[in-house]
């Protein structure tokens, strides 16, 4: 077993004006919006990507698709969905 040193990444807990102005722009026009995935490209918390997910829905912003108890999948309220049959 090696001694190696793990990273710890440290996200922030709360999201910065900014920030929360550039994912309400990105957001709506995304395909696929896991809590995951935007916890990741914005350097947040997975519950505070939850949390935003779930108001931008409230807002219309995003639709829930699927998912379940630990992941729920949304779109984008103005993406593009492929048409049927063409992928």
């Amino acid at each position: 077993m090696s001694a190696e040193k793990t990273e710890k990444i440290t996200r922030d807990i709360e999201t910065k004006p900014s920030v929360l102005e550039q994912i309400k722009k990105e957001v709506p026009k995304s395909r696929v919006i896991t809590p995951q995935s935007l916890a990741m490209k914005y350097n947040i918390r997975v519950s505070v990507a939850r949390r935003l997910l779930r108001q931008f829905e409230k807002e219309g912003l995003v639709f829930y698709v699927n998912g379940n108890s630990r992941v729920r999948i949304y779109r984008g309220a103005m993406s593009k969905t492929p048409k049927e049959g063409k992928e």
